[in-house]
Parts: C-alpha cells; sequence; structure tokens
C-alpha cells in the first residue's frame, strides 16, 4: 500500500499498545492510529472508526495505539492523530515545537480541523475536532472527501481504493447552525418509519448516520418506557408480557402495549443513550407537564394514589384517564412530575443533563374561556422554568412551538410568553417554522430577537410518501440562516426515514445553508447518491418528480384536504363524502394543484422503467424508485377520487353521467391496485415483515427481548387506526381497497336511484367499514403479507402499468 505525503518527520520511540485491543492485532498496514491519552470516549470512538474505515476502503488493517500521558513522540512511519493539542500530546509538542502555530479552531465546539504535515521522513494526518464529538465529524468527512464514501440513512455508500491521498490536506470545518438534530416519535407500524420498531443494532446504525451527518442533538420521543416503573416503584408494576398492557384501547394508536418486555425497553433506552452518549450527542430530557397519550400515566399509580389531583377544566384534547395532565395547581403534582424527570436523568441520563424540553400542556384547551384557557398555559411554563432552575439553574430549556399553532393561543399570547423567558437560558423550538399558511418565527415576533432553532415538521404519521413544497421551505430556511437569533435547524415530523430527498437536504443545509435552492440540491443528492453512469438521468427525473411531490405540504384542517390523505380512509373521511360548496371548493383546489404535478409523472415513470434493469440490485437506487412510485401512485388515486366526487355532485345536479362516474371508479380502483403492487415489491412496506422483524432483537444485560402475543394485534391497531393509516401493503390490499369497491358501489346505485335527497352519510359506510376491519383483525398477517415477486421485470410492469393510468387520468380530467 502506497501513501502519499509532501514530506517526513521523524521521532523514535515507542507506544504504549492497550493489551487485548482488537485494533492491533493482524493489521496489514503500515498506518499507524494514535488515540489520545485524556478526553472524552468519542476521541476514541473517533479513532477505532477511522481504522474501520480504513479497512473498508483499503482492505487493509491499521493499528491503533493508545497513548501516553507524557508521550509526546510518534513511532516511524505514517501516523494519524486523533484530537487537537488540548487531548493529544504529540499535537501539543508540535504547536510547542514550532512546527505548527496552532489548528485555528475553537474548542469546545463542532468545528474541527484536517491537516496533513511531514518532517524527517515521519508523516502526519492530524484530525482534531474541538471536542470529541466533532473529531469523528471529522474522521468520516476525511473519508468523504479524500476516498468518495457518502453515508446514508439506508446504506454508505464506500468505494473500494489502493490509495487513499494523505498529503496535502487542509481543511478547516465550522457549522453555521449551532445546534442540528432528528426526532424520533412514537407511532408504529412499519419497522422502516417508526423507531419504536427498532433495537439496540438499528439504533446505534441511526446514531451512527447521525455522527456521519454531523448533527449534535436528537430526542427519542418514543414513549418513556419503564419511567414510572422506575420512579414509583412501589405503586406501579410493570404490565403483563405475555397479555395487552391493561391501559390499552381497543384497535388504536392508544393500545401501547409493549411489542417486548417494558422492563426490555427501559434496558433498551438506556443503553441505547448511552452510546449516543459516548459520542456526544445531545438529548433534552423532558420537563413539566410530560403526561401525554405515548406517556401517559399508568392506571395502577391512581389506584395506589386513589386522591392524586388531576386538572378537572380540559374541555378539548385527549381523553382518556391516563392522557390526563395533573391538577396544575398542586405542589405535589409539580412534586410527582419532577420525580420523572429526575428518574430520567438517573435512570437513563447519567446524571449529567445538558438540555431539558417541555411542550407544556399541548394539544388541549381549558377552562371556560380562552382566557382562562391562556393564563393556564402561561402559568405551567412559569412553574416549569422554576422548577427547573431550583435544580439546574444555568442548563437551556427548549421551548416545543407545537401547540402554539392551535388549541386557542393567539400570536400576541405567544409572543407575551416568549416576553416571559430568559433569552440566555431558553430557546424557541420552532418545529412548524415551515406549516403551509403561518410563518411562525415572524408571528411570534422572535425573528431577530430571541434564540429558536428553525424547524422542518413536514409528516404526520399518515404521511409517508416524498412530500415538502420548497416554495414554502427555501425562501424561509434563508431568511432563519441571515436571522444571528436562529442558532438551530431541526427536522421533528412523527415519522422516521420517509423522505430520503428531504434528509439529505435538511442534513447538508443543516451544516451550512448553501444548497438551499432546488436545482442545486438535487444535483448534489444524484452525484452523492446514484452511480456515476446514472446520476445524470436520475438528476433530470428528480427534478421533473420534484413537481409531484411538492403538491403535498403539510398544514392543519382547514387549509388543505391532501394533507390529510382521505383516500386511505374513504369510509370515515369527509374529504370525498363531504359535498359541501366549502368542502367542494377546497377538493378542487387540491385537485387543481395535484394536477398540475402529475402531468410529469409519466414521463417519470417511463425513464425510471428504461433503467429498472441496470439498476435494480442498487438497494439505494431501488428504494428511491419505489418511493417515487407509490408517491406519484398516491396522488393519483387522490386525483381520482375528488374528480369522482366533482362528478357525482354534478350527476346530483344533472350535469354528469353515470359512464363518466362509472370511468373513473375503475380508474381510480386500478390506480389503488397498482399502489398494493409497488408496496408488495419491498419488506419496508410489509406489516408482517416488520413483526418478523422484532423476533430479530438480542437479549440486553440479561432481559430477553420476547415477543408479547398481542403484538400483532396491537401493531395492527397502531397502523389500521384512521389518525396513522398510510402505505403499509396489508392495509392497502386488504381495508382501502374492499372499502373503495364499496363506496363506488354505493354512489353508483345512488346516482341509478335517481334521488335529488340532501346528502348525509349513510349508515352502510359505517357497517360496512366495521365488516372490513374484523376481517382484517382476524386475519393474521402471515396469510396477508406480500407475495414475493420482486424481480426487475416486475418492477419495470408495475412503473409501465402506473404511466398508463396515469395517463389515462390525465385525459380525463
Amino acid at each position: 500500500m502506497k501513501i502519499v505525503f509532501l514530506s517526513a518527520l521523524f521521532f523514535s520511540l515507542t507506544m504504549h499498545i492497550a493489551s487485548g485491543n482488537p485494533y492491533t492485532e493482524n493489521q496489514s498496514s503500515s498506518l499507524k492510529i494514535c488515540i489520545p491519552p485524556t478526553g472524552e470516549k468519542a476521541y476514541e470512538i473517533a479513532g477505532q472508526t477511522f481504522a474501520d474505515m480504513w479497512e473498508k476502503v483499503t482492505g487493509e488493517k491499521p493499528a491503533v495505539y493508545y497513548m501516553k500521558p507524557d508521550q509526546r513522540e510518534l513511532p516511524e512511519g505514517e501516523v494519524i492523530l486523533i484530537g487537537s493539542d488540548a487531548v493529544n500530546p504529540v499535537v501539543h509538542e508540535l504547536i510547542r515545537e514550532g512546527t505548527l502555530e496552532g489548528l485555528n479552531i475553537q474548542y469546545g465546539g463542532d468545528n474541527y480541523r484536517i491537516l496533513s504535515l511531514s518532517k524527517n521522513r515521519n508523516n502526519y494526518l492530524i484530525l482534531a475536532g474541538g471536542s470529541g464529538r466533532s473529531t469523528i465529524y471529522a474522521v468520516y468527512d476525511f473519508f468523504r472527501k479524500q476516498a468518495g464514501a457518502e453515508y446514508f440513512w439506508d446504506g454508505d455508500i464506500i468505494p473500494a481504493r489502493q490509495q487513499i491521498q494523505l498529503s496535502g490536506i487542509d481543511v478547516l470545518e465550522k457549522p453555521h447552525f449551532e445546534y442540528r438534530g432528528i426526532r424520533y416519535f412514537a407511532h408504529r407500524g412499519l419497522h422502516r418509519f417508526q423507531a419504536e420498531h427498532w433495537d439496540l443494532e438499528d439504533w446505534k446504525k441511526e446514531i451512527d448516520w447521525l455522527m456521519k451527518k454531523r448533527f449534535n442533538l436528537f430526542m427519542m420521543r418514543t414513549g418513556i418506557d419503564d419511567l414510572f416503573q422506575r420512579a414509583f416503584p412501589e405503586d406501579v408494576p410493570y404490565p403483563p408480557v405475555d397479555a395487552q398492557d391493561p391501559d390499552a384501547e381497543q384497535r388504536s394508536y392508544n393500545d401501547r402495549t409493549s411489542f417486548w418486555p417494558l422492563k426490555y425497553r427501559g434496558e433498551l433506552r438506556k443503553q441505547v443513550l448511552q452510546y449516543a452518549r459516548d459520542r456526544g450527542l445531545l438529548h433534552p430530557e423532558d420537563i413539566g407537564t410530560i403526561t401525554h397519550w405515548y406517556s401517559h400515566t399508568p392506571s395502577s399509580f391512581y389506584k395506589n394514589n386513589p386522591d392524586f389531583p388531576v386538572i378537572t377544566n380540559q374541555r378539548s384534547g385527549y381523553s382518556l384517564p391516563t392522557h390526563a395532565i395533573w391538577d396544575i395547581e398542586a405542589q405535589e403534582t409539580w412534586d410527582a412530575y419532577w420525580k420523572l424527570t429526575e428518574t430520567h436523568i438517573r435512570e437513563f441520563g447519567a446524571n449529567s443533563p445538558r438540555m431539558f424540553h417541555t411542550i407544556g400542556m399541548a394539544e388541549r384547551v381549558f377552562g371556560k374561556s380562552d382566557r382562562e384557557n391562556l393564563q393556564s398555559k402561561l402559568y405551567v411554563y412559569r412553574k416549569t422554568q422554576q422548577k427547573l432552575r431550583e435544580h439546574y439553574p444555568d442548563q437551556p430549556l427548549l421551548i416545543g412551538s407545537w401547540d402554539f399553532i392551535g388549541w386557542k393561543w393567539t400570536d400576541e399570547g405567544v409572543q407575551q410568553l416568549m416576553s416571559e423567558f430568559d433569552p440566555t437560558r431558553t430557546i424557541l423550538l420552532d418545529y412548524t417554522s415551515d406549516k403551509d399558511d403561518k410563518v411562525t418565527y415572524r408571528d411570534w415576533d422572535v425573528h431577530n430577537k430571541f434564540p429558536w432553532f428553525f424547524g422542518i415538521f413536514h409528516s404526520l404519521a399518515k404521511n409517508s410518501d416524498i412530500h415538502e413544497d420548497y416554495s414554502i421551505l427555501t425562501p424561509r430556511l434563508k431568511e432563519a440562516a441571515a436571522d444571528p437569533k436562529c442558532i438551530g435547524f431541526i427536522t421533528w415530523p412523527e415519522i422516521s426515514h420517509s423522505d430520503t430527498y428531504l434528509l439529505e437536504y435538511f442534513a447538508d443545509n443543516s451544516w451550512q445553508p448553501d444548497k438551499t435552492e432546488i436545482e442545486p440540491a438535487t444535483k448534489h443528492f444524484c452525484e452523492k447518491r446514484y452511480r456515476e453512469e446514472t446520476e445524470k438521468e436520475m438528476e433530470q427525473i428528480w427534478d421533473e418528480f420534484l413537481n409531484v411531490s411538492q403538491t403535498l405540504h403539510w398544514g392543519l384542517p382547514g387549509s388543505t384536504i391532501l394533507f390529510w390523505e382521505p383516500q386511505f380512509r374513504i369510509l370515515s373521511s369527509d374529504g370525498f363524502i363531504n359535498h359541501t360548496p366549502e368542502n367542494i371548493e377546497n377538493l378542487n383546489e387540491d385537485l387543481k394543484r395535484v394536477m398540475t404535478g402529475l402531468t410529469n409523472a409519466p414521463e417519470v415513470l417511463k425513464k425510471l422503467s428504461l433503467l429498472t434493469a441496470e439498476n435494480y440490485d442498487n438497494t439505494l437506487w431501488r428504494r428511491d424508485v419505489l418511493d417515487m412510485a407509490r408517491t406519484i401512485a398516491s396522488r393519483a388515486i387522490f386525483a381520482s377520487l375528488a374528480q369522482g366526487t366533482m362528478q357525482v355532485t354534478a350527476s346530483e345536479n344533472m350535469k354528469s353521467s353515470e359512464k363518466e362516474i362509472k370511468r373513473i371508479s375503475k380508474l381510480n380502483q386500478q390506480l389503488m391496485a397498482s399502489l398494493s403492487n409497488i408496496l408488495a415489491m419491498s419488506d419496508d412496506f410489509s406489516m408482517y415483515a416488520s413483526l418478523q422483524r422484532l423476533e430479530k432483537a438480542e437479549q440486553l444485560n440479561g432481559i430477553p427481548p420476547i415477543l408479547n402475543p398481542h403484538s400483532e394485534q396491537a401493531l395492527k391497531g397502531n397502523a389500521e387506526n384512521n389518525y396513522c393509516r398510510s402505505h403499509h401493503y396489508e392495509l392497502v390490499e386488504y381495508v382501502y381497497r374492499p372499502e373503495l369497491e364499496f363506496y363506488w358501489d354505493w354512489f353508483l346505485k345512488r346516482i341509478k336511484s335517481d334521488t335529488a335527497s340532501e346528502w348525509e352519510r349513510p349508515a352502510e359506510f359505517k357497517e360496512q367499514e366495521k365488516l372490513i376491519e374484523d376481517k382484517f383483525y382476524a386475519t393474521p398477517l402471515s396469510e396477508m403479507a406480500p407475495a414475493e415477486s420482486r424481480t426487475a421485470e416486475n418492477l419495470t410492469k408495475i412503473l409501465n402499468h402506473l404511466e398508463e393510468l396515469v395517463n389515462e387520468l390525465l385525459e380525463e380530467i
């Protein structure tokens, strides 16, 4: 192996080699990696990561040396120095003796320097971060820049090379945003999209990806696991491991029955957070009124504390007793809430909290008047802040923005709240910055005035395809980047890994917001992700496809029908059933928007089908194609249903024929069948595959991950409920398609009856919905799993057929 350097630097000395260190055994490279003797564990991880990456690229195993505190010399040969002079004594010596004047980094921060130098035939490559965390960033960035490695949530691209250029390198990197991170949420249904399905190895892979993307913050919002059992062991026993959780609500996201024993989930949380902490990642601690649907109070707590006070003046929001917020007027409840927080700090946070987070009394309305509601919520933030400062006077507190976009808040109310916070220790976590109809950070008067994070919410649990309107996101991101008070960039969706394009856009711009425009962002995405012979074609395809995907953007009820995906809840949603003039007008606006994007879809599908034979075996490419195809199918299903609704309404006014409605009905059902065929091409979309994946978890600290026999029913309820329905193969094939068939049959019968009666939701809808659901819950997932016909030929046929259907739709509308 030849390693190129400018010149050489020689020191002769012996090094301490850690006994039993696997990296010192059977090395086949002359390269030596020197890990500093002091500093946080992340420095050691950086050195081990460099050795792993070097071997993956070159096939040669370098030696890893653990330095002694008083060691200032190197062994002969080519040497990688991990860490700055603050931790690495040799780097300190190089500066002290004048070989190097300094590193020009900010110590303690996320910037880093990658520097090669040489003298007297010894050769150095210094990877020096302001912290251990940023030293890991430097390692991954070195292999990105020098070896062509690229890192994605679904896999790395690591080219094999005989030689890695080590000379002539001088890189200084510094992030634009101080904080950069992602939330992982508590919904369940499919392994790819829902983090509560992930085992320790999944989480390690995800956390490694966070480091590769130079994030420094994440939030494990996957419920609270066994926090109550640890905080109140005498009052709250563990739920059964072989039956439904006693507090579960059937066929709902409120069935929080743990797939694995809750004690196992607690151990998993502990090990995941330790793995993240070792790498320097921040994880905010929840504080204040944390009880919510995903962090409910076990009924056993109330049973053993029958007089424990809960709030009684809630007039809207979550209604289950276990979801209740405790009485904010009682000091004992604040003490109990703090006990939960301090227990999490002790049990899962290594007694070293670095940041806190609160959502206040989110998603509820209190009191008899809007003033009473506002005053109650303001009081809770004041008490939360006070409770925190009693114990941790200086740690920053993140204020989650979700509640502020509804639930009787006004812009003036939020402004009043922000005026009460200390800007030196409080940050607005505005993860609603990309809302469709509101520029939150301006309306709340924090822009240029108060520390805040710019946040992309992006998705509810139901929105699993590719979307986001960059004509909304891009100018707002530019505005945030120009605001010195905007110190963070985060994405905070209810679903993970749904939109690879958005994740890459976010990751690139969270470090340096220099690819905010779609054209350079798309070019960069395709250069990184695809083979050289394919990247130009994929860039053209993405340019056309983004016109389709951007037709959906998130908002609250009243601003958009499309975002609520009514095509997957056809018998219960008002989207295609409510024929009021207002609803028809909104539906027509969404239809026009979708059809404008769909004009590009046939060309996208044609080009993808032509590339399939040569690229099918590339898993990253294949996943993107399926994501594009299912996005197009979903928009087309919506459009055909919207058009059908227009025609049904017209028929009631004698302006549309039965023949036209039959034609759109058939096309709509064919499009749903096409979506089913697309989803069948990957385990990403199979509930049965996700259930099987749970069985692969490994024992943790002596606790076995025994799968609860109720898991399948809980999984079905978590996915099929009206809020969470999305791109699940088993739901599309065995729920959506039968519902759609009944829907159209009913409408065609109504048209034939020639009735002019005022529209009302028929009782038959509810009855048929129940029959279809009952059959779904009674049928084992193993019997509904997709048939494995996953070939390039089959995918080509599916793409071509969808192209034909979309062309037919374009002719129809």
